[in-house]
């Protein structure tokens, strides 16, 4: 077809040009309509496209320039026109179709080099869209739009570097602009600058101080970084910021609940759930602190609830699997466990999963699915092992300073307070501790002070164990003083409370107790080792610096082996006033096993029949691992369940075995260590 005009449609195109000059579209857009029907002359069709768009019907429009195009494939303004109507009539596929690499190096106006790269990225083709984009900067570099889409093009590509530098640019261009600030933050993260990504963000969050956005990639940030207080507080003022997000609520909730900061997780579970009836993950986290702090009675509610407000099969399914759990219908759980998704993250999935094919008696299905949730662990950003290992480094530094003789180097100390000291309750994790001082607490005069860092902050503030033997009085006064004042922050402390600071892991803390405390009493609670170890592997533990030991079953042996050795030579150090209470005794003869330790350390025991469920419930949420346990009468089930793991912990009997003999225990047989004569013996 010729490319020449005849004059009748060079006068038509006149006219027509003519009204939409005057702003008269819809005679024009008439009177394409009208010509178009008997002349197929493409410059024509190009025109009346061009008059449909500047209308928005771009459906209308496309027609005209898909005519055009067919006839003048080379044309630019045609393809730029036909391209933008398509996009706007969501045909994106033909669009991009259109967007060739030369028509859009021959568009001065850069439409089709803007329009394919927005095309090409929304389709998840980075490759495409990064030459384009890079097209529109060189033209224009002051676009900062530009180079923000560029930068974040060029990071799915692994181009990370790259990707860095023309976010930079756009943050420098657009300095106003969060969303691009925010960008370049995530930009840096990609490529591992986490200490400018830090800046950046917090910067942001200083300048918009009522965006929440920057704080919760900050929240991302500092958590894969192991900074696990410094991104509480980062989701939590997010969280203040942006009070009617149900998302960002429900992701403090989650985190304030991983804290075991229960009162706090539910009001920020509740208030999501008030901006979005329907939130999933806010019912998944209320079950959850629900079910932690022995609330079960809730459950069923709650999951009437979730269902009138519509809330996903998947959600319904996991509150189901807890209240079978706590019921005891084992069955019923994992059958709805199984059908709850990914509701809940892997680790917590499989620690349900493999707890409830334990006790169904399915122990090699178990196993693994406890391995499973250890190696989800261990493979997060936080490096739990390599912090595994600094953890016992530091109680084998602790250890080797121990003896007689560095403890009688000490400059002498005795308290004027006027104080009662703590009883300290402690133990291997898993050994009964929670079980323990649940039993301590039927007298109203004990306070349990429950695996709070109170003697952590104490050797911190006196400046770790190499400092001890020249300590002034006045130094060890004010640790002293700070340790009663922050144990008032968990306590409501009276002239008549008996402070029991239970922590398991403060066997390898004795050194700072007896500098701070010398006239303090020692209870150790003592399991199985087995059992202990065992019970250590297959407990869903938040991975700090000494739990995450716990995630490999060589590394808890090792620990086991490293704090017992600890703890023997404190004993000999300091000649330590201890009482040993016995797990497997203490189930099977409660009084006469701890009846002698109510009277060593002068608490009343119970009048009536001892139950210890009551002081359990009223004690509210319970931080350990063993929070169920407590509310539930003395059991057994507990005792040798290392049989039914025996092969696969037959790796560690090597490093166990010594202290098997030692406790009295066996590796053979069922014994247990004989029953004390008189007084309780110490370890």
């Amino acid at each position: 077809m010729s490319a020449t005009i005849s004059p009748a449609t060079a006068e038509t195109m006149q006219t027509l040009a003519g009204l939409a000059r005057a702003g008269r579209l819809d005679e024009a857009a008439l009177m394409a309509a009208r010509v178009t029907a008997d002349n197929r002359d493409p410059a024509l069709a190009a025109l009346a496209g061009a008059i449909e768009s500047h209308r928005g019907q771009f459906e209308r429009a496309a027609a005209y320039l898909q005519t055009a195009h067919l006839a003048r494939p080379d044309d630019v303004t045609i393809r730029a026109n036909l391209i933008e109507a398509l996009y706007r009539t969501d045909r994106s596929a033909e669009a991009l179709a259109l967007v060739e690499p030369a028509a859009a190096r021959a568009d001065r106006t850069s439409r089709i080099a803007r329009i394919g790269a927005h095309l090409a990225q929304e389709a998840g083709d980075f490759a495409r869209a990064e030459p384009l984009h890079r097209l529109v900067v060189e033209r224009d570099p002051h676009d900062w739009g530009a180079w923000n889409n560029l930068g974040n093009a060029l990071g799915p590509l692994g181009r990370h570097a790259e990707a860095v530098e023309a976010l930079r640019r756009a943050a420098q261009l657009a300095p106003d602009s969060p969303p691009i600030r925010l960008n370049f933050g995530n930009a840096l993260a990609e490529a591992g600058e986490g200490e400018e990504c830090e800046k950046v963000l917090r910067d942001l969050a200083a300048d918009f101080p009522d965006d929440p956005q920057a704080l919760v990639t900050l929240f991302a940030l500092l958590r894969a970084s192991g900074r696990e207080d410094e991104a509480y507080e980062a989701i939590a003022e997010a969280a203040r910021r942006a009070p009617a997000d149900a998302g960002i609520r429900s992701d403090h909730g989650q985190d304030a609940a991983r804290r075991n900061m229960y009162d706090v997780a539910e009001r920020e579970f509740e208030a999501a759930l008030a901006i979005e009836p329907g939130l999933g993950p806010s019912y998944v986290g209320l079950a959850s602190v629900y079910e932690r702090v022995n609330r079960e009675a809730e459950l069923e509610p709650l999951r009437e609830r979730a269902g009138a407000n519509g809330t996903d099969d998947q959600t319904i399914a996991y509150i189901d699997a807890l209240r079978h759990k706590r019921a005891g219908r084992v069955d019923e759980a994992f059958a709805a466990l199984e059908q709850s998704g990914d509701v809940v993250v892997p680790g917590r999935k499989h620690h349900l999963r493999g707890t409830m094919l334990d006790r169904l008696g399915r122990h090699e299905e178990a196993f693994a699915e406890f391995e499973a949730m250890n190696t989800h662990w261990r493979e997060d950003p936080v490096r739990p092992l390599e912090r595994a290992a600094q953890y016992r480094r530091s109680v084998e530094h602790a250890r080797d300073l121990l003896s007689r003789s560095w403890a009688d180097s000490w400059r002498d100390y005795t308290p004027a307070d006027g104080r009662t000291a703590p009883v300290f309750v402690l133990g291997f994790p898993r050994s009964g501790t929670t079980l323990l001082d649940t039993m301590l607490m039927t007298d109203p005069v004990v306070g349990v002070l429950e695996e709070e860092p109170l003697i952590a902050e104490v050797e911190r503030d006196l400046g770790g164990v190499d400092a001890f033997p020249t300590l002034a009085r006045d130094q060890i006064d004010a640790a002293r003083s700070r340790y009663f004042e922050r144990a008032g922050d968990f306590l409501q402390l009276r002239p008549e409370t008996r402070i029991v600071d239970k922590h398991p892991l403060h066997l390898n803390k004795v050194a700072t107790i007896r500098r701070v405390f010398p006239e303090a009493r020692f209870v150790l609670a003592l399991r199985h080792p087995c059992d202990v170890i065992l019970s250590c592997f297959l407990t869903n533990f938040r991975p700090n610096a000494a739990m995450a030991n716990f995630l490999d079953l060589d590394d808890a042996a090792r620990l086991y082996d490293l704090t017992f050795g600890h703890w023997l030579k404190a004993c000999e150090a300091f000649d330590l006033p201890v009482r040993t209470v016995v797990y497997e005794r203490l189930v099977q003869d409660t009084e006469r096993e701890l009846r002698p330790v109510f009277d060593w350390l002068d608490l009343a025991w119970p009048e009536s029949e001892f139950d210890h469920r009551e002081a359990a419930r009223a004690r509210g949420a319970v931080a350990t691992a063993s929070y169920a346990q407590v509310t539930e009468p003395v059991y057994q089930r507990a005792r040798g369940r290392w049989r039914n793991y025996e092969r696969e912990l037959e790796r560690v009997f090597p490093i166990l075995a010594p202290w098997v003999e030692r406790f009295g225990y066996s590796l053979e047989d069922d014994r247990i260590p004989d029953w004390p004569v008189g007084e309780s013996a110490t370890a």
